[in-house]
């Protein structure tokens, strides 16, 4: 802040209030451009401009002067516009990560695959794999089995058939 104090600040309010500068060859072209840039809007534009200016000025003033409902309206979908972009972005990062995890578990199990081939060689891993799928192979069939049977009781339950149980009394049997 010392620089800014003590040689930025003299050296702008010198070239600000100094026409002669040693600069002042190189920035008489910025300067002439900046001044006929100011001529042409003053003397073309700011005439026709001016009345939606000052129009604007007053309709705008009016709106949230008197009817702040519309104000407070056109804040809170501003707000809202602004809290769903920021959900927006913080979603995709979210998404970022996740896939990022997703990759690298992905290129780890690979990695880990290769190390175990390369650990247990080619023959060994094929039996593993066919013991697995074997396994695997097993547990779906007595899957489907047991879901056989449980989609067989549910279709009897629901046509309402007795099952064929024990016959004569029970103990627990109640009065049917």
């Amino acid at each position: 802040m010392d620089i800014l104090q003590e040689d930025f600040f003299p050296a702008a309010l010198n070239f600000y209030t100094n026409y002669y500068t040693p600069y002042e060859p190189y920035l008489r072209p910025l300067r002439r451009y900046l001044y006929l840039a100011q001529y042409y809007t003053y003397r073309y534009f700011f005439p026709y401009l001016w009345p939606f200016y000052k129009l604007s000025t007053n309709l705008l003033t009016k709106v949230l002067t008197d009817k702040p409902d519309l104000a407070t309206l056109a804040l809170l979908a501003i707000l809202l516009v602004v809290s769903l972009k920021l959900l927006d972005m913080l979603r995709r990062t979210i998404i970022y990560w996740i896939s990022v995890a997703l990759r690298l578990a992905l290129w780890g199990g690979v990695a880990l695959l290769g190390f175990y081939v390369y650990q247990r060689g080619v023959e060994q891993s094929v039996e593993d794999l066919g013991w697995i799928l074997g396994y695997l192979g097993g547990l779906e069939a007595e899957g489907d089995r047991i879901g056989h049977s449980r989609a067989q009781k549910k279709a009897t339950d629901a046509r309402g058939v007795p099952r064929s149980g024990p016959k004569g009394r029970t103990r627990g049997g109640g009065w049917a």
